[in-house]
């Protein structure tokens, strides 16, 4: 379906240029080559409309004459190539045109842009950069989708430096709007930092991170991470109790962490009030389950269990009914506990069988949080799933 979109939009352009040829003073000169265009037109249309997608397509290139009336027709004609996975002569399309002289501006920085993806797609990255590097130099009607597909290349190649270094030459509203993508950028250097036990370091980045969005969730939770590395629980609990404030989505992620820093304070009064809060502001199954922890220690498993049943009344989980059934069997013997373990395991596998993360831009699900979404590589759209199947 998206080829023979592509192909229409191949056929209205060359309609387009026949009919402009038409109005020509120099009619007399093309003559023959307006019947061979006439010809090789209604050839190709009837292979399009014979699905002879591949017969059609060579047969507009024999109908097309650069000029430039054709290079849009040219440029979408080699993104059709792309698509389809023929990247040579995707490639070969796009460096066609850039070899003629009569080109545009416009239209040769249109064309490197097409041919910077071609590269791309075909993994040659350094071709794809060094073209892209001198195009958003300029400013021109494509520069924010150049300087997004550069960005890009960083992003896949992990070059965070280079991407940081090319954000940060961006001022005003346009630096503004790459601010969450720039955050992500010193907390990915800061992961890394992690991983080699730098603790000073990672805390710069951290820093950076949040100056650049203080909304961004992730710096919490990982600040928070780092902290309690370190032995530094006070300051691990504010870190992840910030979380609520930046994104209550993400709250579920901070729990486990914060049940450990809190153990550590020995401080049970400061986790039951944050959880009581969290209950009335975002009553995730994470936070169901750690509260349910909390009446269990403080008042036994029986006062847990109907804690449970009530917050399941309230807000149906999948879940909230496997913490359930969990205390149930803890008190159950004989026969009765058979009939729950068997109705466990049945209850087991359909929640492991569920996505636990959505992207509120593509819909992509999946079982682990990606901060950059694999699908449309937005920062921070994917996030735990709510509702009966989720949080």
């Amino acid at each position: 379906m998206p080829d023979f979109a592509l192909l229409l939009l191949i056929i209205i352009a060359l309609g387009i240029g026949y009919l402009s040829g038409r109005r020509d003073k120099r009619r007399r000169r093309i003559a023959e080559s307006t019947d061979t265009l006439s010809s090789e037109y209604f050839v190709g249309l009837n292979y399009l409309l014979n699905e002879q997608t591949d017969e059609a397509i060579e047969s507009f290139i024999r109908a097309l004459e650069v000029n430039g009336d054709t290079v849009e027709t040219f440029v979408v004609l080699g993104r059709l190539f792309r698509q389809r996975g023929e990247l040579d002569k995707a490639i070969q399309a796009h460096q066609d045109l850039l070899a003629r002289p009569s080109l545009t501006r416009e239209q040769m920085l249109d064309v490197q842009l097409e041919l910077a993806k071609d590269y791309m797609m075909a993994g040659l990255f350094d071709r794809a950069e060094a073209l892209l590097k001198d195009i958003v130099r300029q400013s021109w009607r494509g520069w924010r989708e150049s300087f997004n597909t550069l960005l890009s290349i960083y992003e896949k190649e992990k070059e965070w430096k280079r991407a940081i270094e090319l954000v940060g030459q961006l001022r005003g509203q346009v630096a503004d709007s790459y601010a969450l993508r720039l955050s992500h950028y010193y907390c990915e250097r800061a992961e890394m930092a992690m991983g080699q036990s730098d603790v000073l370091v990672a805390r710069k980045y951290l820093r950076q991170a949040s100056s650049c969005y203080r909304s961004n969730a992730r710096v919490s939770l990982l600040s928070g991470r780092l902290e309690m590395a370190a032995g530094n629980y006070r300051d691990a609990v504010r870190a992840f109790e910030k979380i609520a404030e930046q994104d209550k989505n993400y709250i579920s992620e901070s729990i486990p962490l914060l049940e450990e820093a809190y153990s550590h304070l020995r401080s049970l009064r400061g986790l039951s009030a944050y959880l009581g809060r969290c209950l009335k502001e975002m009553p995730s199954s994470a936070v169901v389950m750690a509260s349910a922890r909390m009446v269990a220690m403080q008042q036994g498993d029986k006062e847990a269990g109907r804690f449970v049943a009530e917050q399941i009344v309230r807000r149906p989980s999948l879940k909230g009914l496997n913490a359930l059934i969990d205390l149930h069997l803890q008190m159950s013997e004989g026969r009765a506990k058979q009939n729950l373990s068997m109705l466990r395991g049945l209850t087991g596998r359909l929640e492991r069988s569920k996505p636990v993360y959505r992207c509120g831009q593509c819909g992509f699900e999946g079982k682990e949080l990606h901060w950059s979404c694999p699908k449309c590589h937005e920062w921070s759209t994917i996030k735990p799933i709510m509702g009966l199947e989720g949080e």
